[in-house]
């Protein structure tokens, strides 16, 4: 891209030194225009140059992209949460499709509606009315919005589908790139990772073929902010890709003949331990928060790569570095992962599956 002064340096040195080039001069006026213009348009050119690259598209126009691959961005879905509700006796109570209810204010305030009733008396799916990733985590009571005679209490107790944010441009990029590098046909690994992962609410997938002989399957899926997968979802996956009444009959989105099994992997609790020396006005209380804010970037950071490596690794190094760029710390020394001075290396199996969380944090 050349700017103004390079193209317009370049202008005058075509015209004869005999002639009046200097600022003010009827040469300089004339081909100054001309030189801004040329420079602009060399700055558009750049831009287009950028915005019909997959690697450097974004917005609008990386959907355009993903459009001639037959992929359409993932919008913000709203999750849905299972209920329980109980009359003033404690006994389960079935309420009406519709009633809604609102998480407590400190907790969020996000608004759910009832939207299914389970078989089981007082169980519910309830909805909520945000769609994103900010209907996913609160567990506890929840109030009704108006007057529901003879209820006693309503909690949200589990997630029966996550809901996911709007798909960013980084995260359509790479499924871009998988669709264009990964042919996806007829059951093949590729083919059973694209449709796992476009069932609303699953985050990531490994896929483990012929894992128990021939025709099986194992699928195991994480939600969408990389946590293991809850019972209620993972039955819903199931039911989705592989029915099990009927498993091998191709009444899911499985070929006929394929029995799968989908699992999630299992919670390993981090405990990270470290020793900081402080500057001059900072106190352990101040930073306590921003370090674990640190750490827990860095364990999902970890998580992300879970689909796409047979191993996971938290580094000593990473977690000193993640805690020293911090304001108001000089020094990391005594570095602890789970007890261990050492790496934390998590090799990945069918029968050994385990997802890094961070648990606790201890700051000396």
């Amino acid at each position: 891209m050349a700017s103004f002064d390079e193209t317009l340096t370049r202008m005058l040195a075509r015209v004869s030194t005999a002639r009046d080039k200097r600022q003010g001069s009827i040469i300089y006026d004339t081909l100054a225009p001309v030189a801004a213009e040329l420079a602009q348009q060399s700055i558009v050119a750049t831009i287009f140059q950028e915005q019909v690259s997959i690697l450097s598209a974004v917005g609008i126009n990386l959907e355009n992209l993903a459009a001639n691959h037959g992929i359409t961005r993932n919008q913000a879905t709203r999750a849905i949460r299972i209920g329980e509700m109980a009359d003033t006796d404690g006994n389960p109570i079935d309420l009406t499709i519709g009633s809604r209810f609102s998480v407590p204010a400190l907790s969020g305030g996000q608004i759910f509606v009832l939207t299914e009733r389970f078989e089981v008396t007082g169980r519910c799916l309830l909805e909520c009315e945000t769609a994103g990733t900010v209907g996913n985590t609160y567990l506890g009571p929840v109030l009704p919005l108006f007057t529901i005679n003879n209820l006693g209490s309503a909690a949200i107790t589990g997630t029966y589908t996550p809901g996911e944010d709007t798909e960013t441009d980084e995260e359509l990029r790479k499924r871009i790139i998988e669709r264009i590098n990964n042919r996806a046909f007829g059951g093949n690994v590729s083919d059973y990772k694209q449709f796992t992962t476009a069932i609303p609410g699953v985050g990531a997938a490994k896929i483990f073929p012929i894992w128990d002989g021939g025709g099986t399957v194992m699928v195991s899926i994480i939600d969408a902010e990389y946590n293991p997968a809850t019972s209620e979802f993972i039955n819903v996956v199931q039911t989705a890709i592989d029915p099990i009444p009927n498993s091998g009959e191709g009444l899911g989105i499985a070929p006929i003949g394929h029995r799968v099994i989908v699992v999630t992997p299992d919670k390993l609790s981090i405990n990270i331990t470290a020793s900081v020396n402080l500057q001059t006005g900072y106190t352990i209380g101040q930073l306590q928060s921003l370090i674990e804010d640190a750490l827990l970037e860095y364990i999902l950071e970890v998580r992300k790569q879970w689909s796409d490596s047979d191993g996971l690794s938290i580094f000593v190094a990473r977690i000193t570095s993640a805690i020293i760029s911090l304001p108001g710390i000089n020094n990391v020394t005594n570095v602890l992962i789970n007890g261990s001075p050492t790496d934390l290396n998590i090799q990945q199996s069918p029968l050994s599956q385990h997802l890094p969380v961070l648990e606790s944090v201890v700051i000396n």
